[in-house]
């Protein structure tokens, strides 16, 4: 898609200026001229809006990553057919703030990726492939913190109940009511009562899973719902 709207841009340029060059400034009027241009203009524009609605974003977990034509599933359940091009479409690894090339046989099936490229009949031709770790954000009451093996259970509002793992690499920060910043806690600030923002690393083959190791919490103590 890059290389088309270069070129549909040179193209503009090519016929905008080569009649001026070719023309004297009598015989080509300054009005005549403004309108061609804006008419050329006007049909780059266009151009770039087509593209643009061809080109598809979609994310799921890669189902088929055999030769060129894979199969990813996305949240809804529902199927989606890529086309790899060895020689144009690019592949990444986002890790963190990091990104890394990756090669074609790097993915594979299970793995969570961003999928971008224009959608050809019912499938997508990939220009660029990113593998991401997925995460999954809900919030909810702690109802149990059970300090033997360093667990608490959540329920969301969708009366889902979570058992998190809490464990040392766990980034745990609880809202300071007075000062409304927020601050390192250990496991022992945590109680039954306090509201809790939790992100965990999902299992996208896994969708009813409820127990997971919490990458992140943020507590929101019950006394600052009281003031």
């Amino acid at each position: 898609m890059k290389y088309s709207l270069t070129a549909i841009t040179v193209l503009c340029f090519s016929l905008v200026t080569f009649p001026v060059f070719a023309q004297s400034p009598i015989s080509t009027p300054e009005g005549s001229l403004n309108e061609e241009v804006d008419k050329l203009k006007e049909k780059v524009a266009e151009k770039v809006e087509e593209l643009k609605k061809k080109e598809q974003a979609v994310s799921g977990v890669v189902e088929v990553a055999e030769g060129n034509d894979w199969v990813i599933v996305d949240a809804d359940g529902t199927k989606i057919n890529v086309s790899i091009d060895e020689t144009l479409t690019e592949l990444f690894d986002i890790a963190g703030t990091k990104t890394t090339e990756l090669k074609q046989d790097d993915i594979e099936k299970g793995d969570y990726v961003f999928v971008t490229g224009p959608e050809i009949g019912e499938s997508i031709t990939a220009n660029e492939v990113y593998r991401d770790q997925l995460y999954v954000v809900f919030s909810g009451k702690i109802t149990n913190v059970t300090s033997e093996d360093y667990t608490i259970n959540v329920l969301t509002v969708d009366k889902t109940n979570y058992v998190l793992d809490i464990e040392t690499k766990t980034d745990q920060k609880m809202l300071n009511i007075k000062t409304l910043e927020t601050e390192k806690i250990g496991f022992s600030k945590l109680k039954e009562g306090d509201s809790v923002h939790v992100v965990v690393k999902g299992n996208p083959e896994n969708k009813s899973q409820t127990r997971f190791t919490a990458d992140r919490i943020l507590v929101i103590p019950n006394e600052y719902f009281l003031q």
